[in-house]
């Protein structure tokens, strides 16, 4: 068992996914009183910075499939947050007045959440996790991109 146990606590694998559980119950919380979720604050935060942004960008900034974009969207609109105009076969989302009224209120939620995060794991051990991860990200991204030309 105790091999078991060392192997997890060295898995980069297992120890991202439990980081990322555990942050996305803080993230959660800081939501909650906006009826959003951490996943489609983010993607608001993306459409006030962008409007008319298309799904597939979104896709790619998101790292997300484009079946879960277009269910995050739905969801939105439905909500009455963004508005989807369509222009042939290409689609733009931008936000409606209602979403813009989230605008301030989503910034504060991420910044309460940062402000919690780093409380608990210290301002420069949080800021130096997240660009490791991030270029780690980079690097993991581009070898699935090189693998699948392979084939």
């Amino acid at each position: 068992m105790e091999n078991n146990e060392n192997f997890l606590e060295s898995c980069l694998f297992f120890n991202t996914n439990a980081l990322s559980r555990y942050l996305l119950k803080l993230a959660e919380k800081e939501f909650a009183s906006l009826n959003l979720s951490p996943a489609h604050a983010s993607l608001m935060l993306l459409v006030y910075d962008t409007p008319g942004i298309s799904p597939k960008e979104l896709s790619h900034r998101l790292n997300l499939t484009p079946s879960t974009i277009t269910r995050f969207v739905d969801a939105l609109v439905k909500k009455g947050f963004v508005n989807r105009k369509s222009k042939g076969k290409a689609a733009f989302i931008s936000p409606t007045a209602k979403g813009l009224e989230l605008k301030s209120p989503v910034a504060l939620s991420y910044k309460n959440l940062y402000l919690k995060y780093t409380k608990i794991l210290g301002t420069d051990s949080a800021n130096k996790l997240s660009f490791t991860i991030l270029n780690a990200n980079k690097k993991l991204s581009q070898f699935i991109v090189d693998d699948e030309k392979k084939f």
